[in-house]
């Protein structure tokens, strides 16, 4: 599953091009990512570069004016809701590699 704070619409368009078959939630307002200590709050001039550069105005792609984002995360949480492994990077360029989440998927069988 992935939370993003996207509305629906947004991200089944990205869902439907990119042929992904995992369920996507709307995090509305960045709740859950706040929760979990993830969400922080686009500055004036990254705001900025978003709107005019990006062309993306976050607060109608996520229904919502904060402007907040959340920071990519990924969880592996078992059936019982203990989480096995958790990756965080404020950095939004350093993403886990896959092997390292299946790896640990490969141990909850």
């Amino acid at each position: 599953m992935v939370l993003t704070p996207e509305l629906a619409s947004y991200s089944a368009d990205m869902a439907g091009k990119q042929k992904l078959t995992f369920p996507i939630c709307h995090d509305q307002a960045c709740s859950i990512a706040e929760a979990f200590g993830l969400a922080f709050k686009l500055s004036d001039d990254l705001k900025g570069v978003y709107l005019n550069s990006f062309k993306n105005d976050l607060a109608v792609k996520n229904g919502y004016p904060s402007w907040r984002l959340p920071m990519p995360a990924r969880f592996v949480i078992d059936k019982t809701g203990i989480v096995r492994a958790a990756d965080v990077d404020p950095d939004y360029t350093v993403r886990p590699e896959p092997a390292a989440t299946m790896a640990v998927l490969k141990t909850l069988v």
